[in-house]
């Protein structure tokens, strides 16, 4: 710990006070019970310690603030219930795993900043080469040494500064380089598990230390003014296109507020704490539940404040004051000095970038001596493009703020307690980005989400939110739980045009599975408008298509070689199968004649176990519409449903394979239609397998011109 110098006596300096935000969503999704993204392990094993560790080392006094979604996962990861498909793939020895399970390798074991952790690395970017620029990776070109080189330079990539000096396996990896062990990898494994599982504990004691503020968001990260009244989004952006859904539900937004505190007294200690509302945004009625239910502070941009004001920001120094809004201390957060950190300094020099800052700190303070400036952002995105995860900047800039006697390292509260908050008559509706809400609001995609949010509410809660409001004492019960993980920002982040990730269709998957939970919560059919996509897949894998029209016969026996030797083939194992269970449908046959749609699946034994004699296999069809084919083990029928109705029946075969036969009249689909396809086995009324895993598979029904186009002399 460095030794503080003397602060002047004649001007009490500038209180720095630094928030990193942590959050990431609940990514296990409530059908399967499988947590289908890492972002949170990995960022346990890279960040959420390391900054601690930075912060332990060099005395500083910040405020960490912790999404409670976020910490009932790092719970989970520490006391082992969580069943995480890529730990579970990178745990596994190259000989054992099947050939859909390397291909999902390959396609996300490269999930690391290409620029400071591929390039660098002349084995991993190797590996990258060999996978090709393709959208397939070339599978052939992987040995099982080069996949457990892989497993294992992927873990290694998501290591922090502090783990890899203070680690002897870890460092010895790394100095290897290639050729790992099975053994070493299980060891590698270990070691990660146990910096993960350590977290928590390291939140607590620094706390309890006085060292950090531990402050947090409501429950699930939730836009709370738009939970309160969506049509609050209008008033920062007038104009703007709103759902088809009149969602006003203040009480729902106080859940999350009560939730969030409540889950942060469980996991991390019993007291009283601030928050920062999710994406710092905030309105009048917002601000008066956060005070209501015993938030000590909250905080939000400074745009926000200086529509607040009457004449804005002219003058700066206003920005370097506490604010209170119906009694609640605010603080507003200085845009470029958090940006800064967020977006630019990564490409510094990080003592270069620590003194910049250092220097524009130290002319606020020579304008606001005795003010406050906060500086709030992301904790753990930014620091794969800083060196060595960002600790020397940490490093340089803590020890220089402390041994600045015009500047302080203070947490929110001691700001707090040291000044005399200013009144705002009024608070100004927005967030910190544009200070507006149209990040999560105004896009067909977004506000279609709304309103599936709104018919899944409305046809499932009935006085339950009431009633656990006016029994604070009482656990939430799982169902209130499943509808505050549906109202997290996260899943409206990704719709619409303004962000885009290779996995926006496993947030747009995880936003309707919250939404579909809720009805088998309560014992109720799925509506069939939870199973189409929000947004679309932008990438469909193509089968092969069908030679000519031919017409097999549904008997459910592997017949005549002849009989399907026409047929088109769509792979179904693109991306690894999501079912617990290795196994996976690898491909589907399909064909059809003027009347008939055909589908055929070889692996019986495979769909009889994941179904059981009382469950399920659908195929979803996509097109201008969406259609359900329906395949009852018990009864062996087919039934066609659009929508919650059933349209009508097709024929069916159980036996050695699978064969279905659909009437092209029901589907209305017309010759050159392009269709999506996924292939999903219930059982207990849950799903219990689905291929593809993400996305859907494509094919176009080409009608009688098949005959015409394939024909030759």
């Amino acid at each position: 710990m460095v030794a503080t110098a003397a602060k002047s006596s004649l001007n009490a300096p500038l209180k720095v006070c630094i928030l990193w935000h942590m959050h990431q969503p609940d990514y296990r999704d409530p059908v399967s019970g499988q947590t289908l993204l890492p972002w949170t392990w990995l960022h346990g094993l890279k960040d959420y310690g390391e900054m601690l560790e930075t912060i332990a080392e060099t005395g500083a006094r910040v405020t960490v603030n912790l999404v409670p979604t976020l910490l009932e996962q790092l719970e989970r990861y520490a006391d082992g219930s969580d069943r995480d498909r890529w730990l579970e793939l990178a745990s596994q020895p190259p000989e054992q795993l099947a050939t859909a399970e390397r291909q999902f390798i390959l396609e996300q074991f490269f999930s690391v900043n290409e620029e400071t952790q591929i390039l660098p690395n002349r084995r991993y970017h190797q590996l990258f080469r060999m996978r090709g620029s393709g959208p397939s990776p070339q599978l052939d070109n992987f040995n099982h040494q080069d996949l457990r080189d892989l497993q294992v330079l992927f873990l290694l990539a998501w290591t922090g500064y502090h783990l890899r000096r203070n680690s002897p396996e870890v460092a010895a990896l790394l100095q290897q380089g290639e050729n790992f062990s099975e053994t070493q990898k299980q060891q590698l494994l270990e070691v990660c598990h146990s910096e993960v599982a350590g977290v928590i504990d390291l939140h607590r004691k620094l706390e309890q230390s006085g060292q950090i503020e531990l402050s947090v968001t409501p429950y699930a990260h939730p836009i709370l003014p738009l939970l309160c009244d969506l049509r609050t989004a209008q008033d920062p952006s007038p104009g703007l296109p709103l759902p088809a859904a009149d969602f006003r539900h203040p009480a729902d937004a106080r859940l999350q507020v009560r939730e969030g505190l409540q889950t942060a007294d469980r996991i991390l200690g019993k007291r009283r704490r601030g928050m920062w509302p999710a994406e710092g945004a905030v309105s009048e009625p917002a601000v008066a539940l956060l005070r209501e239910e015993g938030a000590l502070w909250a905080a939000t941009d400074e745009d926000i404040l200086a529509r607040s004001l009457d004449g804005g920001l002219k003058k700066r120094q206003k920005l370097y004051q506490i604010y209170q809004y119906d009694e609640l201390p605010l603080l507003f957060r200085d845009r470029e000095l958090s940006d800064r950190i967020g977006f630019l300094y990564a490409g510094w020099d990080s003592a270069e970038a620590a003194a910049d800052l250092l220097t524009r700190l130290q002319s606020i303070a020579a304008q606001a001596p005795d003010g406050t400036v906060a500086i709030i952002l992301d904790g753990e995105n930014c620091w794969e493009r800083y060196p060595d995860n960002g600790y020397p900047f940490l490093r340089d800039f803590y020890n220089s703020v402390q041994n600045d006697p015009q500047l302080e390292l203070a947490t929110f509260q001691d700001a707090i307690t040291a000044s005399r908050p200013i009144p705002l008559p009024r608070l100004a509706a927005g967030s910190w980005i544009r200070s507006d809400f149209t990040t999560w609001i105004g896009h067909p995609e977004e506000n279609r989400a709304w309103e599936l949010l709104q018919q899944a509410r409305d046809e499932i809660i009935d006085g339950e939110i009431e009633q656990a409001l006016q029994n604070p004492a009482e656990p939430l019960n799982e169902l209130l739980r499943e509808l505050l993980r549906a109202e997290g920002s996260d899943w409206f982040w990704w719709f619409g045009d303004e962000h885009a990730t290779a996995q926006a269709d496993i947030f747009d998957r995880l936003f309707r599975r919250h939404l579909e939970a809720l009805y088998h919560l309560k014992g109720l059919p799925t509506p069939a408008s939870l199973h189409q996509w929000i947004k679309p897949p932008k990438i469909a894998p193509e089968g092969m298509e069908p030679s000519a029209c031919f017409s097999p016969q549904i008997d459910g026996r592997v017949g005549d070689y002849f009989e399907w030797l026409a047929a088109g083939r769509i792979e179904l194992a693109t991306g690894g199968a999501m079912h617990a269970s290795r196994e996976s449908l690898e491909q589907l046959l399909y064909g059809y004649d003027s009347e008939q749609l055909y589908f055929r699946i070889d692996q019986a034994e495979l769909l009889k176990r994941l179904c059981g004699e009382q469950g399920s296999f659908e195929l979803r069809l996509s097109g201008k519409e969406l259609f359900q084919l329906r395949f009852n083990f018990a009864g062996g029928t087919l039934s066609v449903h659009q929508g919650d109705q059933q349209i009508g029946f097709g024929r069916a075969a159980f036996d050695q394979i699978l064969e279905l036969a659909v009437p092209l009249a029901a589907l209305q689909i017309l010759p050159g239609e392009k269709l999506g396809l996924s292939c999903h086995a219930r059982q207990n009324n849950q799903e219990n397998g689905r291929w593809p895993t993400e996305g859907s598979a494509a094919f176009t029904y080409r009608g009688c011109a098949l005959d015409e186009e394939n024909w030759s002399v």
